[in-house]
């Protein structure tokens, strides 16, 4: 009967440091992915405190069907920003646009052109330039 007894407390105890060190092991990892993830968040939020951009002019060219719509923007952050990436709506639809510029990269006190083609409608409209950390800039214009 004693010896059944150690037998069976040597298993629990056995048991209890694979579970311990599995555990561990678990916890560990989680805890650095949250770490990982606080760091990211603290990126993410520290480059678009940083970014600003503004719509210093929102042109329509000459309507007969379909216009282009040429739209002047300023970076007035101090966050660099990729013109590439940017995102344009007009009247809240996703539209494709053209840069003038050889270089994507768009520096801070720097002003850029855009155009976007083949819009249609007549009235007044609505531009909104979209950053890829988020930060927007509004224009009205009129066909």
């Amino acid at each position: 009967m004693g010896f059944e007894l150690s037998v069976v407390a040597v298993i629990f105890f056995i048991s209890a440091l694979v579970v311990g060190s599995y555990s561990y092991s678990m916890l560990n990892t989680s805890n650095e992915i949250v770490s990982d993830a606080s760091e990211e968040h603290y990126q993410m939020q520290n480059s678009k405190l940083k970014t600003n951009l503004e719509v210093e002019s929102a042109v329509a060219g000459n309507y007969s069907g379909t216009y282009n719509l040429t739209v002047t923007l300023s970076n007035t952050g101090s966050e660099t920003i990729r013109f590439d990436e940017l995102n344009v709506l007009v009247d809240g639809d996703l539209e494709s646009y053209v840069y003038s510029d050889v270089a994507a990269i768009w520096t801070p006190a720097e002003t850029r052109n855009m155009t976007i083609t083949d819009l249609s409608g007549t009235g007044v409209h609505r531009v909104k330039i979209v950053t890829r950390n988020g930060v927007s800039a509004y224009s009205s214009y009129i066909v």
